[in-house]
């Protein structure tokens, strides 16, 4: 019997040695492997490894282990910073406005709050779905708190639910990124090894990660973002720098929009200058792709759901969306003051953004909108900037379960 062990020692060695195509490992090699190891003989040590793949399958800690020290040995020691700026934020404000949500339906707008005391007909009503508004006052009446959404427009204070929009931006370059990099989408920990336990140094949602390499294990991919930090790659939003799509000229500007990855860059000719989060359309009412430019930008403007009316459950109304910029069709790029959760499908279709990001990118882009403009159109002289919507994922297997 020993005699037999040294055997098969001897032969599955003599395989390592051998050069050969890697293919899939089949089962009797695992099963060999497996039972090697557990007489405490591992043959996927650094060096049989990177020999022969094929006989370290990558759920095994030694293979893994030698993969990540071999990809860690190819980058710089310290491992490079990202250059970046980020936006400022004035006074802590991120918009001028005050917004409230519509709550307690129904829920009745009048002229004046003595109209609701005698019994007079509302001016209008909430009934169902999603309302947001805009307050531009306050008053009391009678020991009851009442709150102006348009000039000449009170509605109760009791339905009022007031907004906190999202203090989150994205960060301008002030370099060509060498390596992509992006945003954790979902607080986790690290792992010491790709496909490892999560149990290193915790990352933070919204925390801005580079990824300096990458791994597969089994079906799913993991990112180093730092030295024996793994993380897999559902916990990141990424960012690659692409290249420009034909027909945007190499002096142009141009915005692109992974909807996979849930991000967006923008570009002068090839060089990204601004990246950030955004939120697209959910299952049902994708952003399509394509190439497109912008072809109307309104400062501000009231949206509605087009579909249904004003008493459906689907129905949604906004006041007051900020820095608006449509480039196909009806699909836009807008503020989203009524949520926070940049990074993952939210919208109808049109492309969500921070406050501070959609501001950003409306002076980006074209045409010029002057500061008084409550609307402005591109035309032959003064075309609207590429915007290129894409659904990419790092590798092609992952699309199958978008």
């Amino acid at each position: 019997m020993k005699r037999l062990k040294s055997l098969w020692l001897l032969v599955i060695l003599i395989g390592l040695a051998w050069p050969q195509t890697v293919e899939a490992t089949p089962l009797s090699q695992l099963w060999v492997h497996t039972t090697l190891v557990n007489k405490g003989i591992d043959l996927c040590d650094k060096d049989n490894t990177l020999r022969r793949p094929d006989w370290c399958p990558d759920f095994i800690p030694a293979s893994r282990k030698a993969r990540a020290e071999f990809l860690r040995a190819q980058l710089p020691d310290p491992l490079p910073q990202l250059n970046v700026e980020e936006l400022e934020i004035a006074d802590n404000r991120v918009t001028d406005y005050t917004f409230a949500y519509v709550a307690d339906l129904p829920a009745a707008t009048y002229t004046h709050p003595l109209e609701a005391e005698v019994g007079l007909e509302p001016q209008r009503q909430f009934v169902a779905g999603d309302n947001w508004v805009s307050v531009i006052g306050k008053t009391d009446y009678n020991g009851t708190t009442w709150y102006e959404i348009n000039p000449g427009e009170y509605i109760q204070g009791s339905h009022l639910r007031f907004a906190s929009p999202s203090h989150f931006s994205g960060v301008k370059l002030q370099e060509q990124p060498a390596y992509p990099f992006g945003w954790i989408n979902r607080q986790t920990q690290t792992a010491a090894l790709p496909g490892g336990k999560p149990d290193g140094a915790v990352v933070k949602r919204y925390q801005m990660i580079s990824l300096y390499a990458q791994d597969t294990v089994g079906s799913s991919v993991w990112y180093m973002v730092g030295q024996d930090q793994w993380v897999e790659q559902s916990f990141v939003s990424r960012v690659d720098v692409d290249p420009r799509p034909e027909g945007v000229g190499p002096q142009e500007r141009w915005i692109e929009i992974n909807t996979f990855e849930q991000t967006l860059a923008a570009y002068e000719g090839d060089r990204m200058v601004f990246a950030t989060l955004v939120s697209t359309g959910r299952h049902g009412t994708w952003t399509p792709n394509g190439l497109s430019r912008i072809w109307a930008k309104l400062p501000a403007t009231p949206m509605s759901n087009q579909d249904v009316g004003p008493d459906s459950p689907a129905w949604y109304y906004l006041e007051d969306v900020e820095w608006t910029q449509y480039f196909s069709g009806a699909y836009a790029l807008h503020t989203a003051y009524w949520h926070d959760a940049f990074s993952f499908t939210r919208s109808h279709g049109c492309v969500n953004l921070a406050p501070l990001d959609a501001r950003w990118l409306f002076d980006f882009t074209s045409p010029h909108t002057p500061q008084d403009a409550r609307m402005v159109m591109s035309n032959d002289a003064s075309p609207g900037t590429w915007v290129w919507v894409h659904m990419t994922p790092p590798i092609a297997a992952l699309a199958l379960g978008q």
